[in-house]
């Protein structure tokens, strides 16, 4: 079954999505020596997740005048695209809590999740980069997706340790409860970005057992 996309700047779209991810990853590693900077590269990232946007609508807008692939076929192509911009909406939303919460420090469950956020990043360039030959880069991809699905793993473990850290401590003022709300949502947030780096992964696999394009 040939389903991807054959129009080149389809893949250029998607390629120029994965870049999006990786901006954004490297600026969330940013904070870890630039806390200082956090107004800004807050803003950074919002321009940024307004770009990643723009080329999913892009990419459904095109969509809807390919009259040669059928609605499931389409839906796994939008998917793709929506699912890539969700990584860089959640990372921009953890730093967005950042500044909302006026977190003082860079937490240190941020810097323990970037870690596994980079490379589930580069695993998805690489991922994406396969589709325009997945006839010859197959093997690549899947391994790629065994990656994303191992670091999504590991990051598990980092949410549960957190989430354990954080839920047997007495907070003992109501500013103690506050800080431990913000840090639960920006636990979620960050463990959604991997959750969504999974269901990218999910979806290259999806291609892979379809056909070739």
């Amino acid at each position: 079954m040939e389903f991807l996309p054959k129009q080149k700047h389809f893949f250029n779209l998607y390629e120029a999505m994965a870049d999006k991810i990786i901006e954004a990853v490297e600026l969330l590693e940013k904070l870890e020596k630039n806390y200082d900077q956090l107004p800004q590269i807050a803003q950074d990232l919002n321009t940024l997740e307004s770009e990643a946007d723009k080329i999913v609508h892009q990419i459904i807008h095109d969509l809807l005048y390919d009259h040669t692939r059928v609605t499931e076929e389409k839906g796994d192509i939008k998917f793709l695209a929506h699912n890539m911009d969700n990584v860089v909406d959640c990372i921009e939303k953890t730093v967005n809590r950042l500044v909302l919460y006026r977190i003082e420090n860079v937490p240190q469950v941020l810097v323990d999740f970037t870690f596994y956020l980079k490379q589930a990043a580069q695993e998805i360039k690489t991922g994406i980069s396969c589709l325009r030959n997945l006839s010859k880069k197959g093997d690549i991809l899947a391994e790629c997706c065994v990656r994303i699905n191992d670091l999504e793993d590991e990051a598990d473990t980092v949410n549960r340790k957190w989430l354990q850290k954080i839920m047997t401590n007495s907070p003992e003022t109501t500013s103690d409860i506050l800080q431990v709300m913000a840090l639960k949502e920006i636990i979620d947030l960050l463990e959604d970005a991997m959750d969504q780096s999974e269901d990218v992964a999910h979806i290259l696999e999806t291609f892979l057992l379809k056909g070739e394009a």
